[in-house]
């Protein structure tokens, strides 16, 4: 969980630095079901960001949210893990994959003001999230080989990774 808070995290920091203004709950939402799609009971085998943005959809359908909102939070979390979604006009869309590409490689660090990304570690540590996350790409690239996951492990994923600015 400390992930998805840091995901939210940077990903306000970011929206600061940017001049962005995304909708606070759903950013949240996104950030907090993201990598629902990594967990024992959604696990299938489509990729996780597929899997994740089509349980976080039907639970928020569920609990009564519009369903315009509850397809935006699902399509940030299904294309979190591309690069150019960064760029996407939906600011709760951008800043989901650009918060979660801080936290996993410290990509855009620099632009954050380093007391808040100290308070960001601070508040929730990353208890080792470099050595889990190498082993959940590891472990998604052998089992799903088309995935997003899997493209980023043959491009030298667990290089990036283990060169991440962060010290677990």
């Amino acid at each position: 969980m400390n992930h998805c808070l840091r995901t939210y995290h940077f990903g306000l920091a970011m929206a600061d630095r940017d001049g962005l203004d995304p909708d606070l709950e759903l950013l949240f939402i996104g950030a907090a079901l993201h990598d629902l799609g990594l967990t024992e009971r959604y696990d299938g085998p489509a990729p996780f960001e597929e899997i994740g943005a089509d349980a976080a959809a039907e639970f928020l359908l569920s609990q009564g949210v519009d369903a315009t909102r509850a397809d935006l939070v699902a399509e940030a979390i299904r294309l979190h893990v591309r690069a150019q979604t960064a760029t996407d006009p939906r600011p709760e869309v951008a800043l989901l994959s650009i918060g979660a590409a801080v936290d996993v490689f410290g990509l855009r660090l620099d632009l954050i003001p380093p007391d808040i990304t100290r308070r960001i570690i601070e508040e929730h540590p990353r208890l080792g999230f470099t050595a889990a996350i190498t082993k959940i790409v590891a472990d998604q690239s052998a089992r799903k080989p088309d995935s997003a996951l899997a493209r980023l492990d043959r491009a030298g994923g667990a290089q990036l990774l283990a060169a991440t600015p962060f010290s677990d």
